[in-house]
């Protein structure tokens, strides 16, 4: 077992959405889905909602334009207004245009999908832009954020690193090109990644998907250790539920990442009696926190 292996249980972040239900892509995966269960960022009663819910974390994200971007920089009042008020802030920016990079340090986590192919592009997220231009993109947010650490080394610790993640099996729960984007992330100043799993979603077009097998994940995850030596792997807390969740667990814990988020109650039980001699009366291996694993 990895020795620093952590189970962590995570307060469920308040997810906003800067556009509405609007979308340019509609993801196969997506659908607007998830976007219409997200709060409105111009809803008066927003500030009110996260009180009353005790969030201390709020997502800020959004339906894509045709270009894969997240226009969240039209709402950067609404945004300050929620950062006022004491909230951490998590963002999905997608492509961001340079001349918005300023906003960047606004944010206490960036949080990034990272994709490997142009075929994950075209028949994943209906974008129709060269994956190179995307990726060039990425690297320049990359180096913004490592320069502006360097003007400001008093405030380099406020100021926050991309948070790269990966969906396992995205394209329809088949070979999506994994490998090629933990080669890609190797190349970004990071601490950790985040690998989520495609949730097979009623009223999208991956509703019957068919969950990632457990072979293709160990290729996956040792790939993973291999190319990104010294950094974090998390497993996320998007990955599906009931049965296939105990079991990707189980597997995860087995190829020794670093954390799993949020993990299935069947998969704790059995873990601590099996390891019944390394959990200590305090739970060293058990951690609670507030908000996103993308902050901890």
């Amino acid at each position: 077992m990895n020795k620093n292996f952590k189970l962590i249980y995570t307060d469920p972040v308040l997810s906003v959405s800067t556009t509405k239900d609007y979308c340019e892509l509609n993801c196969k995966h997506c659908n607007k889905k998830y976007l219409k269960s997200m709060y409105d960022i111009d809803d008066e009663r927003l500030i009110e909602t996260l009180k009353v819910k005790k969030k201390s974390t709020v997502l800020i994200s959004g339906g894509s334009l045709k270009d894969g971007s997240v226009p969240f920089y039209k709402q950067m009042k609404n945004i300050e207004k929620i950062k006022n008020n004491g909230y951490l802030l998590n963002v999905h920016t997608g492509f961001l245009p340079t001349q918005h990079f300023h906003y960047l340090t606004f944010f206490d986590s960036i949080s990034i999908d990272i994709v490997g192919d142009q075929i994950i592009l075209r028949e994943v997220y209906n974008l129709d832009v060269d994956i190179s231009n995307l990726k060039d993109n990425i690297l320049k947010i990359d180096e913004f954020l490592n320069n502006a650490k360097s003007k400001n080394p008093l405030l380099s610790d406020k100021i926050p690193k991309i948070v790269p993640h990966i969906t396992i099996g995205i394209l329809n729960g088949m070979d999506s090109y994994e490998e090629k984007a933990i080669d890609f992330i190797s190349k970004l100043n990071i601490d950790k990644v985040v690998f989520n799993f495609l949730i097979p979603t009623k009223g999208t077009f991956y509703a019957k998907a068919k969950n990632v097998e457990i072979k293709r994940l160990s290729e996956i995850i040792n790939y993973a250790k291999s190319t990104l030596p010294g950094k974090k792997i998390y497993i996320g807390c998007m990955r599906p539920f009931g049965k296939s969740r105990v079991e990707l667990d189980f597997a995860c814990f087995d190829l020794s990442v670093d954390a799993i988020v949020n993990p299935s109650k069947d998969f704790v039980v059995q873990i601590k009696k099996l390891y019944q001699g390394d959990f200590s009366k305090d739970d060293n291996f058990i951690e609670s926190k507030e908000g996103c694993c993308s902050l901890i």
